[in-house]
């Protein structure tokens, strides 16, 4: 699948503005502060953690500690292993590789992230078919399409409920389900790859507490499915407000004739990639200095797709530039203005999709516009 526009004179601008930018000696990667954030939310997991094993507390107070540890995990998973995985958060390869790891030890393969997230969802984003993250399961319907069940048109009221298991469903399935779907593309070493980090994270959330902790086994095992239910909540919840939200398009494919005409050829995406990204992509309360904390950036959205290699830290300063040229070029630039808002707008969306009326999600492509409140 290719662009049909290989080069714009929106994605000239926009990449000149964004290198002067960058030009006074700026670093495109982490900043202190970035790191004293990093620092701070490895260190709470790995804090929770320790209570938790070697602690004499009560169930309850465990309980409650599995979910804040759950919480910190996903703030790992934004604001250090996203960056790291992308090659944003420094400009060594080798200490990206090493904070990359911290998605395996949440549970998550780091390695298949890279090639669903990466490559497939920020080349293809919002394509119905190909971007994995539109897929979450029958009970679910993220996009416009024919087949609808009965269960679909209360998906807004149960949704959330489902979000809990994202996690469970990515260490025991998704990453395993990913293994396959790639084929002979996949090698030895990516099997070694996901197996080693499923078994290093269960020995360090499951293993060792079973050992060490004062609680009992089937105590464990509940906290190990708080901390996970926790982290897919946290973690579904921000990454739907990007893209299942009303403003994002969804665009088809179209296959293009060969050369001689008998054939079908590849199939080929309408305009180019970064009016692609725009036109499939929101941001939400991207003036909310909160928010980009607690998301690792992922409030913009628009900007981490156009720009994936920048850490996220540089993101609220590279908005304005980008909304000026976006609008400047009649590209669409989409936002919510508030987190509570975008999720009011998922919810809606959920509905209609739920109810099969597939119409008026939004503004049409390549229109400069905020998404509206409606």
């Amino acid at each position: 699948m290719k662009f049909a526009i290989t080069d714009s004179p929106f994605k000239k601008d926009l990449q000149q503005q964004v290198d002067a930018y960058f030009a006074n000696g700026r670093s495109r990667n982490a900043t202190r502060a970035l790191w004293i954030k990093a620092a701070f939310w490895l260190s709470s997991v790995f804090a929770l953690w320790g209570v938790l094993v070697f602690a004499p507390i009560p169930a309850w107070l465990g309980a409650i500690l599995a979910l804040l540890a759950g919480f910190s995990i996903a703030q790992v998973g934004f604001n250090v292993g996203h960056d790291a995985i992308h090659g944003s958060l420094s400009s060594n390869p080798n200490v990206n590789a090493i904070f990359a790891r911290s998605f395996d030890v949440m549970g998550a393969s780091s390695r298949m992230w890279a090639w669903a997230h990466n490559v497939v969802h920020h080349t293809y984003t919002n394509v119905p078919g190909t971007d994995h993250d539109l897929e979450p399961g029958f009970y679910l319907r993220f996009y416009p399409k024919n087949s609808r069940g009965f269960l679909h048109r209360f998906q807004h009221v149960y949704a959330f409920a489902l979000y809990f298991l994202t996690m469970l469903v990515w260490v025991f399935k998704k990453d395993f389900a990913q293994l396959i779907e790639r084929g002979r593309a996949t090698t030895r070493r990516d099997v070694i790859d996901v197996i080693a980090g499923k078994l290093l994270h269960w020995a360090f959330w499951i293993g060792v507490p079973m050992l060490l902790s004062p609680f009992a086994w089937w105590q464990v095992l509940i906290g190990y499915v708080l901390v996970l239910a926790m982290t897919g909540f946290t973690a579904a919840v921000v990454f739907q407000m990007a893209h299942v939200v009303e403003g994002p398009d969804f665009p088809k494919a179209k296959t293009k004739a060969s050369a001689d005409g008998r054939e079908p050829g590849e199939p080929v995406l309408d305009g180019d990639f970064y009016a692609h990204q725009l036109a499939t992509t929101a941001n939400f309360a991207p003036g909310s200095a909160v928010a980009t904390f607690f998301t690792g950036g992922l409030n913009h959205q628009v900007e981490h797709h156009l720009f994936p290699r920048i850490a996220h830290i540089h993101y609220p300063a590279l908005a304005p530039i980008v909304k000026a040229c976006a609008e400047k070029h009649g590209v669409p630039y989409l936002a919510h203005k508030s987190f509570l808002a975008a999720m009011a707008s998922h919810v809606r969306v959920l509905k209609k999709f739920g109810a099969g009326d597939e119409l008026e999600l939004g503004p049409p492509p390549f229109r400069t516009a905020e998404a509206p409140a409606r």
